[in-house]
């Protein structure tokens, strides 16, 4: 069946993303009782950045295993598990989820041994700490939506070279960050 719908659509910020995640991270917490971290990730967890209004959202759990030996914690949320998205990391899940037939969350669930965490977690400070870079990604990702409207695949593709850049400019500022603070 072909539809004439957006799949993807770049929105301005919403102040309610936050108190969506906290919602969702109470859920999770519970079916995940093993989780080491759940965390807001990606443009919904940038204050003022415009995104696609899905909730991402990063676990970390000792093995992403145990997490596949029983979904039915998160089946009974809506999550789906989709099982190689992310071949290059074997210790990256990835769960979609809708809400009334819209796509709303992403969940990813990484192996305490994976680096995606922390990578995400610096991207995330480098944009709430730099106005400039935040807006780069945003332009990159209406550019992106406006492209390619009905193919996340493309749109992801799309902004790849701003994310790598943004990324590469992450990493300098948080090691710089490091090398500047003073050991406790």
């Amino acid at each position: 069946m072909e539809d004439d719908a957006r799949v993807v659509e770049v929105v301005p910020y919403d102040p309610a993303w936050p108190e969506l995640f906290e919602t969702e991270r109470r859920l999770l917490s519970k079916a995940l009782p093993e989780a080491l971290s759940v965390e807001h990730i990606g443009s919904t967890s940038v204050p003022g950045l415009a995104a696609k209004a899905v909730i991402d959202i990063m676990v970390v759990v000792p093995e992403a295993d145990a997490v596949i030996a029983d979904l039915r914690p998160l089946e009974q949320l809506g999550y789906v598990y989709r099982p190689g998205v992310f071949p290059e990391d074997g210790d990256h899940l990835f769960f979609p989820k809708d809400t009334a037939g819209k796509r709303s969350h992403h969940l990813h669930v990484f192996g305490v041994r994976s680096p995606v965490p922390g990578e995400n977690r610096v991207f995330r400070a480098y944009l709430e700490a730099n106005p400039a870079a935040a807006r780069r990604y945003e332009a990159a990702k209406k550019r992106a939506a406006d492209l390619h409207p009905h193919s996340r695949g493309r749109y992801g593709a799309a902004k790849e070279e701003t994310m790598a850049q943004l990324s590469a400019e992450a990493r300098t500022w948080s090691e710089s960050a490091r090398r500047q603070s003073p050991e406790d």
